[in-house]
């Protein structure tokens, strides 16, 4: 692919009638990439689906001034999908009938002596878990609502994704996990277990 993209750029470029060498006598290889970085990373041209809400968020930062105030610090142009309508269709999906909607203790019992040990091994075998299901279950039900009660865990994740191979354009998405899931199918690629909830705007350069 490499030899074809080299002939190309000999071919129908270089040696095309209307290309003019002293075109490149200015030329910048960095100058064209921070052009081209600004351009993808400007929240003006970026294009969200309908369904998702652009909003400024105010957060207060920690200084080590000895009264201990927070500075707020403004982040414009924060884009995300409303969690309830991501958590309709991920119960809309066939993933899920792969859904655990209640907890449950994962026990192992030692062949040689018979003791018993709690494995805490997923989110919905463990004590927090647990306990949040007791008090979810003690609470009143919605009038004329006969549906169960259960519980959404959630698991979010946020990493630096660059947006090219050879530019420094890059993005910050904010990703969702459900905690009623194995991990074995959260951590498998083709699983379609991940969702994409949010985009995290730069606030420096």
């Amino acid at each position: 692919k490499l030899q074809m993209e080299v002939m190309h750029l000999i071919q129908d470029v270089i040696q095309a009638k209307d290309f003019n060498q002293r075109d490149l006598d200015v030329f910048s290889v960095r100058k064209c990439l921070h052009t081209l970085d600004n351009h993808t990373t400007n929240k003006e041209s970026a294009i969200f689906p309908d369904d998702w809400v652009g909003t400024d968020v105010t957060i207060d930062i920690p200084t080590k001034l000895k009264d201990n105030q927070s500075q707020s610090f403004s982040i414009l142009g924060f884009h995300y999908q409303p969690l309830i309508a991501v958590i309709h269709s991920a119960f809309a999906d066939i993933q899920a009938n792969t859904f655990h909607l209640f907890p449950f203790k994962c026990l192992w019992k030692d062949p040689l002596d018979n003791q018993e040990q709690c494995i805490f091994d997923e989110l919905y075998t463990s004590n927090s878990w647990l306990e949040a299901q007791d008090d979810l279950q003690r609470q009143p039900k919605e009038p004329g609502c006969s549906l169960e009660h259960v519980i959404m865990g959630l698991m979010f994740f946020s990493d630096v994704t660059h947006l090219a191979n050879f530019r420094t354009a890059k993005a910050w998405p904010l990703y969702l996990y459900f905690g009623n899931l194995s991990k074995y199918a959260c951590s498998s690629p083709t699983s379609d277990a991940c969702h994409l909830v949010g985009f995290f705007p730069s606030v420096c350069q």
